[in-house]
């Protein structure tokens, strides 16, 4: 039972993703549920837990394009670990929560475009510049307004920002 939900977490928002991004993107840039799910996970519960749900997310991300089979699990698994690291280490508010989803989303596409790119850095440059960093912004506005709606549901969310864990 305690693996069902984060399954159907991840599932959820991959629908999130699949439906709602490309209906909101705004001159072809999409903000990205998937990290943004990854990070407030990662938030919560901690690193280790984190890193295993980013894993879990970034694999079933990863099975829609299996020529890099594995890129998103490992950038998702850096972004849940960076997420519960900072989790019992950030204080509260909105501000930090909205700097930390950018920079989460930011540090995911910095990985992935030079992977991706590899060995043609250039490329992962001019893409970091154009794409990442304005879709790292709308990654964090909208974050906010999905962690809210979640905590206006009572969903247990980045409620516990700069407290330690049990």
């Amino acid at each position: 039972m305690r693996f069902l939900v984060p399954l159907l977490t991840v599932v959820v928002f991959l629908g999130l993703q699949s439906t709602v991004a490309s209906k909101i993107a705004i001159g072809g840039i999409a903000p990205d549920f998937i990290v943004v799910c990854v990070i407030l996970f990662g938030l919560q519960r901690g690193p280790i837990v984190g890193s295993l749900f980013g894993f879990l997310a970034g694999f079933l991300v990863d099975l829609g394009n299996p020529g890099y089979l594995g890129l998103n699990a490992l950038t998702k698994s850096l972004v849940g670990y960076a997420g519960g690291r900072l989790g019992s280490t950030a204080s509260p508010g909105t501000v930090v929560l909205v700097f930390v989803i950018f920079l989460a989303a930011l540090g995911h596409d910095i990985v992935y475009l030079l992977v991706y790119q590899w060995p043609r850095v250039d490329r992962a440059f001019v893409g970091i510049f154009t794409n990442a960093l304005p879709s790292a912004l709308y990654t964090a506005l909208a974050g906010i307004v999905v962690e809210r709606l979640l905590a206006l549901l009572g969903a247990k969310v980045v409620t516990k920002l700069g407290k330690e864990r049990q």
